[in-house]
Protein backbone atom coordinates (compact mmCIF):
# COMPACT_ATOMS: atom_id res chain seq x y z
CA UNK A 1 0.00 0.00 0.00
CA UNK A 2 1.42 3.68 -0.43
CA UNK A 3 3.67 5.12 2.61
CA UNK A 4 3.75 8.26 3.34
CA UNK A 5 6.47 10.94 4.45
CA UNK A 6 6.63 14.11 6.26
CA UNK A 7 8.28 17.23 3.94
CA UNK A 8 8.59 21.11 5.01
CA UNK A 9 6.50 23.28 2.61
CA UNK A 10 6.80 26.93 2.82
CA UNK A 11 3.40 28.57 0.90
CA UNK A 12 4.54 30.75 -1.92
CA UNK A 13 1.05 32.78 -1.29
CA UNK A 14 2.05 34.01 2.87
CA UNK A 15 5.07 32.96 3.33
CA UNK A 16 3.96 30.41 6.24
CA UNK A 17 6.00 27.35 6.65
CA UNK A 18 4.07 23.80 7.34
CA UNK A 19 4.72 20.01 7.78
CA UNK A 20 2.84 18.60 4.82
CA UNK A 21 2.23 14.54 4.60
CA UNK A 22 3.48 13.22 0.71
CA UNK A 23 3.22 9.94 -0.31
CA UNK A 24 6.86 8.57 -1.15
CA UNK A 25 5.80 5.08 -2.56
CA UNK A 26 2.58 4.65 -4.38
CA UNK A 27 1.20 1.08 -5.38
CA UNK A 28 -0.95 1.14 -8.44
CA UNK A 29 -2.55 -1.68 -8.19
CA UNK A 30 -3.14 -1.79 -4.90
CA UNK A 31 -4.03 2.12 -4.44
CA UNK A 32 -7.03 2.89 -6.47
CA UNK A 33 -7.60 6.32 -4.91
CA UNK A 34 -4.19 7.89 -4.86
CA UNK A 35 -4.07 6.25 -8.64
CA UNK A 36 -7.18 8.49 -9.31
CA UNK A 37 -5.13 12.00 -7.69
CA UNK A 38 -2.24 11.35 -10.05
CA UNK A 39 -4.88 11.41 -13.16
CA UNK A 40 -6.84 13.95 -11.88
CA UNK A 41 -4.08 16.85 -11.19
CA UNK A 42 -4.92 16.88 -7.73
CA UNK A 43 -2.02 14.68 -6.05
CA UNK A 44 0.36 17.17 -5.33
CA UNK A 45 -2.35 19.72 -4.13
CA UNK A 46 -2.07 21.19 -0.77
CA UNK A 47 -4.16 23.34 1.44
CA UNK A 48 -2.31 26.04 3.64
CA UNK A 49 -3.72 25.90 6.84
CA UNK A 50 -2.47 29.86 7.74
CA UNK A 51 -3.82 31.64 4.69
CA UNK A 52 -6.34 28.56 2.45
CA UNK A 53 -5.21 29.10 -0.21
CA UNK A 54 -4.53 26.17 -2.43
CA UNK A 55 -0.96 25.05 -3.90
CA UNK A 56 1.39 22.10 -5.92
CA UNK A 57 4.11 21.15 -4.24
CA UNK A 58 5.99 18.18 -5.67
CA UNK A 59 8.41 15.95 -4.08
CA UNK A 60 9.86 12.63 -5.45
CA UNK A 61 8.31 9.52 -5.35
CA UNK A 62 8.46 5.74 -6.94
CA UNK A 63 4.99 4.56 -8.27
CA UNK A 64 4.79 0.77 -8.77
CA UNK A 65 2.21 -1.74 -11.03
CA UNK A 66 3.68 -5.16 -10.87
CA UNK A 67 1.01 -6.80 -12.93
CA UNK A 68 1.80 -3.59 -15.75
CA UNK A 69 5.49 -3.73 -15.37
CA UNK A 70 5.54 0.01 -14.00
CA UNK A 71 8.36 1.42 -11.42
CA UNK A 72 9.03 4.68 -12.29
CA UNK A 73 10.77 7.47 -9.72
CA UNK A 74 8.67 10.53 -10.59
CA UNK A 75 10.47 13.49 -9.63
CA UNK A 76 9.67 17.64 -9.53
CA UNK A 77 9.33 18.68 -13.25
CA UNK A 78 11.85 21.29 -11.98
CA UNK A 79 14.65 18.64 -11.56
CA UNK A 80 14.89 18.21 -15.80
CA UNK A 81 16.91 20.94 -15.60
CA UNK A 82 19.43 18.78 -14.45
CA UNK A 83 18.22 15.72 -15.66
CA UNK A 84 21.44 13.63 -16.49
CA UNK A 85 22.40 14.02 -12.78
CA UNK A 86 18.95 13.05 -11.36
CA UNK A 87 18.72 10.02 -13.40
CA UNK A 88 22.23 9.12 -12.39
CA UNK A 89 21.43 9.55 -8.41
CA UNK A 90 18.04 7.63 -9.19
CA UNK A 91 19.86 4.28 -10.62
CA UNK A 92 22.91 4.93 -7.52
CA UNK A 93 19.49 4.83 -4.92
CA UNK A 94 17.59 2.02 -7.10
CA UNK A 95 20.12 -1.14 -6.83
CA UNK A 96 20.84 -1.24 -3.71
CA UNK A 97 17.45 -1.98 -3.40
CA UNK A 98 16.66 -3.23 -6.91
CA UNK A 99 15.80 -7.26 -5.34
CA UNK A 100 13.96 -5.93 -2.61
CA UNK A 101 11.45 -4.29 -4.90
CA UNK A 102 11.63 -6.30 -7.60
CA UNK A 103 11.45 -10.02 -6.20
CA UNK A 104 8.37 -11.93 -7.08
CA UNK A 105 6.60 -8.88 -8.42
CA UNK A 106 7.07 -9.68 -12.39
CA UNK A 107 8.61 -6.35 -13.15
CA UNK A 108 11.51 -7.01 -15.66
CA UNK A 109 12.26 -3.68 -17.02
CA UNK A 110 14.39 -0.69 -16.06
CA UNK A 111 13.08 1.60 -13.74
CA UNK A 112 11.53 4.43 -15.68
CA UNK A 113 12.30 8.02 -14.63
CA UNK A 114 9.36 10.77 -15.14
CA UNK A 115 10.37 14.54 -14.48
CA UNK A 116 6.43 16.24 -13.57
CA UNK A 117 3.66 14.41 -12.44
CA UNK A 118 2.00 15.10 -16.42
CA UNK A 119 4.55 12.37 -18.09
CA UNK A 120 3.68 9.63 -15.44
CA UNK A 121 -0.35 11.19 -15.42
CA UNK A 122 0.54 10.36 -19.32
CA UNK A 123 1.08 7.14 -19.30
CA UNK A 124 -1.53 5.70 -17.24
CA UNK A 125 -4.12 7.36 -19.46
CA UNK A 126 -2.92 6.24 -22.17
CA UNK A 127 -2.85 2.33 -20.21
CA UNK A 128 -6.89 2.92 -18.92
CA UNK A 129 -7.80 3.26 -22.59
CA UNK A 130 -5.22 0.71 -23.71
CA UNK A 131 -7.62 -1.41 -20.98
CA UNK A 132 -10.95 -0.52 -22.14
CA UNK A 133 -9.56 -1.64 -26.05
CA UNK A 134 -8.74 -4.51 -24.56
CA UNK A 135 -11.90 -6.05 -22.54
CA UNK A 136 -13.80 -5.08 -25.62
CA UNK A 137 -11.40 -6.94 -27.66
CA UNK A 138 -11.68 -10.26 -24.75
CA UNK A 139 -15.15 -10.29 -25.00
CA UNK A 140 -15.66 -10.37 -28.33
CA UNK A 141 -12.62 -13.22 -28.49
CA UNK A 142 -14.45 -15.29 -25.84
CA UNK A 143 -17.65 -14.99 -28.11
CA UNK A 144 -15.81 -16.52 -31.19
CA UNK A 145 -13.91 -19.39 -29.22
CA UNK A 146 -10.50 -17.89 -29.46
CA UNK A 147 -8.06 -18.53 -27.05
CA UNK A 148 -6.35 -15.27 -25.46
CA UNK A 149 -2.75 -14.45 -24.53
CA UNK A 150 -1.14 -11.64 -22.61
CA UNK A 151 0.95 -9.35 -24.12
CA UNK A 152 4.23 -7.99 -22.59
CA UNK A 153 3.20 -4.18 -21.08
CA UNK A 154 5.99 -2.78 -22.29
CA UNK A 155 5.80 -3.72 -25.46
CA UNK A 156 2.21 -2.77 -25.82
CA UNK A 157 3.15 0.65 -24.68
CA UNK A 158 5.79 0.80 -27.07
CA UNK A 159 4.08 -0.90 -30.47
CA UNK A 160 0.58 0.90 -28.59
CA UNK A 161 -1.00 -2.80 -28.82
CA UNK A 162 -3.62 -4.44 -26.69
CA UNK A 163 -2.54 -5.95 -23.62
CA UNK A 164 -4.04 -9.27 -24.59
CA UNK A 165 -3.94 -11.05 -28.49
CA UNK A 166 -6.67 -13.44 -29.66
CA UNK A 167 -5.35 -16.93 -31.04
CA UNK A 168 -7.58 -19.04 -33.34
CA UNK A 169 -7.67 -22.62 -32.30
CA UNK A 170 -5.89 -25.53 -34.55
CA UNK A 171 -3.48 -23.41 -35.15
CA UNK A 172 0.04 -21.87 -33.72
CA UNK A 173 2.77 -18.89 -34.19
CA UNK A 174 2.01 -15.82 -35.59
CA UNK A 175 -0.45 -17.59 -38.34
CA UNK A 176 -2.88 -18.39 -35.29
CA UNK A 177 -2.67 -14.60 -33.87
CA UNK A 178 -3.00 -12.77 -37.55
CA UNK A 179 -5.84 -14.92 -38.32
CA UNK A 180 -7.50 -14.21 -35.03
CA UNK A 181 -7.44 -10.62 -35.15
CA UNK A 182 -8.33 -10.25 -38.89
CA UNK A 183 -11.45 -11.79 -38.01
CA UNK A 184 -11.93 -9.74 -34.95
CA UNK A 185 -11.26 -6.61 -36.65
CA UNK A 186 -13.41 -7.55 -39.36
CA UNK A 187 -16.01 -7.38 -36.84
CA UNK A 188 -15.11 -4.23 -35.06
CA UNK A 189 -12.96 -1.88 -37.04
CA UNK A 190 -13.42 0.95 -34.60
CA UNK A 191 -10.44 -0.75 -32.25
CA UNK A 192 -7.25 0.99 -33.58
CA UNK A 193 -4.69 -1.26 -31.06
CA UNK A 194 -6.49 -4.51 -32.81
CA UNK A 195 -5.59 -2.97 -36.27
CA UNK A 196 -2.28 -2.33 -35.05
CA UNK A 197 -1.98 -5.72 -33.96
CA UNK A 198 -3.06 -6.94 -37.60
CA UNK A 199 -0.78 -4.31 -39.28
CA UNK A 200 2.16 -6.02 -37.03
CA UNK A 201 1.25 -9.25 -37.45
CA UNK A 202 1.41 -9.11 -41.48
CA UNK A 203 5.03 -7.72 -41.85
CA UNK A 204 7.65 -9.91 -42.38
CA UNK A 205 9.12 -11.75 -39.29
CA UNK A 206 9.77 -14.65 -37.38
CA UNK A 207 6.90 -17.78 -37.27
CA UNK A 208 6.48 -17.31 -33.12
CA UNK A 209 4.84 -14.02 -31.40
CA UNK A 210 7.81 -12.27 -29.98
CA UNK A 211 5.99 -9.93 -27.53
CA UNK A 212 4.11 -12.74 -25.24
CA UNK A 213 4.40 -12.70 -21.73
CA UNK A 214 5.31 -15.66 -20.24
CA UNK A 215 3.20 -17.46 -17.97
Amino acid sequence: MATKGVFRVECPYCGESFDADFWTVVRGDRDHDVKELILSGEFDLLLCPKCGEMLQHSEPFLYIDPPRDILAFVMPESYEAEKDKWIARMQADYEPVRAALTAGQGLTGEPLCFFGLGQLAAVLESDRDREEETEVLEFMAREDGLRLLPVKPAAARELDLPFTIPVRAGMTGRAAALSAAEGLYAKNDALPRLKKLVDFLKTPGSETVPFLKKK
